[in-house]
């Protein structure tokens, strides 16, 4: 099975890899390098480019079976001083990469997220019927990604 991890070069999507090829999985790693390093995909097979490169991606989503979505930008600070890059990598970008994995035959996806997307939780553990209420700007585009995410899953199991 192969894995398409994109930010793999980065420091938690570059340990998702490790930990799949360890257990067995062909992974290929996508990055735009960024905040990524190219050194953290040494030993992987390193495809540089953006998450809304549908072009891209579309020619490396043929090989893979599942997708691994590290890419987001996740700064609190950077993302109120500079909130059009949070929108644009994490939600316009998100979006377009989901469509491209939607375009594909891939149908195994994980979205990396963080707890923040459910902002002050009214209780600890928080379990996924806990409702979503981001409370900073760095959750809103994740938010965002993420419904789109569960209306398609929704919209997919209706349909087949």
């Amino acid at each position: 099975m192969s894995v398409l991890v994109i930010g793999g070069a980065g420091y938690i999507g570059s340990h998702a890899a490790h930990a799949l090829k360890r257990r067995g999985y062909e992974v290929i790693i996508y990055d735009n390098l960024s905040t990524g390093h190219a050194s953290l995909a040494g030993g992987f097979e390193l495809v540089v480019g953006d998450i809304s490169d549908n072009t891209k991606l579309a020619a490396v989503l043929h090989r893979a079976d599942s997708v691994m979505h590290f890419a987001a930008h996740a700064y609190v600070g950077e993302s109120v001083s500079h909130p059009r890059k949070y929108f644009q990598n994490n939600l316009v970008s998100g979006l377009s990469l989901l469509n491209s994995v939607l375009d594909s035959k891939v149908r195994k996806f994980i979205f990396s997220s963080t707890c923040a997307v459910y902002g002050n939780p009214a209780k600890i553990p928080i379990s996924e019927d806990t409702p979503r209420l981001p409370v900073n700007l760095t959750e809103l585009p994740s938010w965002g990604s993420n419904m789109r995410l569960r209306l398609t899953i929704a919209l997919t199991d209706c349909v087949s």
